[in-house]
């Protein structure tokens, strides 16, 4: 089936990394392991006539109705979208990420777009950083993010399961520990860290001073919205996130202009190649329909045409 793709997962052993993704998928680790990357363009096939190539293999040869209209236009034949799953036992660095604009042009030779995401808490409940409390001049937060009072500065928020939390470019944020979480973002890896409690990490102040919105960024509380077998969690520019509930049988259809990341978040499912479990991502090509049966929910994320994204209600809107 060249229109549906069976993705295999990397683990990434991060410093801040917890264990629940090791024992989940029964892996045996000295480091810890902090996220798990169910859909990106490295990733291999895992099984039917392409099995064994990457994403990045393949993705001229699907061509461009297998992306669809909405992201070829936009990203010609790539995947723009990263999925994975993230495990955190420590808080992650306070960070901040480009929009496109700033990728295109300061870091066009890098080849990443910018990088607006969003989380899903999976499991557990606890803090992050969203934005700032109070407004603060560039150079102030510059001397704050040197001399360690950075921390005072920032905004924390009680985050619980699932709840959803949208992080456009330019916002300050960070992940705090305890948490077991999905995240979709865009295809990018240009991370500027303002604050790293310390570790001996390298800081990227000057361009992360350049993005970083420098006003309060309240945090979005998004009322999902309900359609059929589905609920809508998230619109943005970048992606749209959906909730799917499969009881006993459901035909999920890909949108017309996008291809859809489906990834099983509980339970189980069979699909027409053999059975799903926690982590497994399908790439549906654009349009296309899959069978499911079993008992399971899934999150699934795609690009949205100009059309979509107009006709999504406020409630499910993120302006970016």
């Amino acid at each position: 089936m060249k229109h549906v793709l069976e993705l295999e997962a990397t683990p990434v052993q991060r410093v801040w990394g917890g264990t629940r993704i090791a024992e989940r998928l029964g892996l045996q680790s000295e480091d810890p392991i902090g996220e798990l990357w169910l859909a990106y363009d490295q990733n291999r096939i895992h099984s039917g006539p392409l099995a064994g190539k990457t994403l990045v293999e393949v993705l001229p040869e699907l061509g461009a109705e297998f992306i669809g209209r909405a992201a070829y236009s936009k990203y010609g034949l790539e995947l723009p979208l990263l999925v994975k799953f993230l495990d955190t036992a420590e808080w992650l660095s306070v960070q901040v990420h480009p929009d496109d604009a700033y990728a295109h042009t300061v870091e066009a030779a890098s080849g990443f777009h910018g990088k607006t995401e969003a989380w899903y808490i999976l499991e557990g409940e606890g803090e992050i950083v969203y934005g700032l409390r109070e407004p603060l001049a560039r150079q102030s937060l510059a001397q704050a993010a040197q001399d360690g009072t950075l921390w005072d500065w920032l905004q924390r928020e009680w985050v619980t399961s699932e709840q959803v939390i949208p992080v456009p470019a330019g916002t300050i944020h960070a992940l705090g520990p305890d948490l077991l979480l999905y995240e979709v973002q865009q295809r990018s890896d240009l991370t500027y860290r303002l604050f790293d409690y310390g570790r001996p990490r390298e800081l990227h102040l000057e361009k992360g001073l350049e993005v970083a919105k420098l006003e309060p960024t309240p945090l979005p509380h998004l009322t999902p919205l309900p359609a059929h077998h589905k609920e809508i969690l998230l619109a943005c520019e970048a992606f749209v996130l959906e909730r799917y509930y499969l009881r006993c049988r459901l035909t999920l259809r890909a949108p017309k202009d996008s291809f859809l990341l489906l990834t099983l978040i509980g339970g189980g499912a069979e699909w027409l190649e053999g059975p799903l479990s926690w982590g497994d991502t399908l790439l549906i090509g654009a349009g296309e329909a899959i069978e499911l049966t079993g008992q399971a929910l899934f999150l699934g994320a795609f690009v949205p045409s100009p059309e979509w994204l107009n006709g999504y209600p406020a409630s499910v809107r993120v302006l970016e």
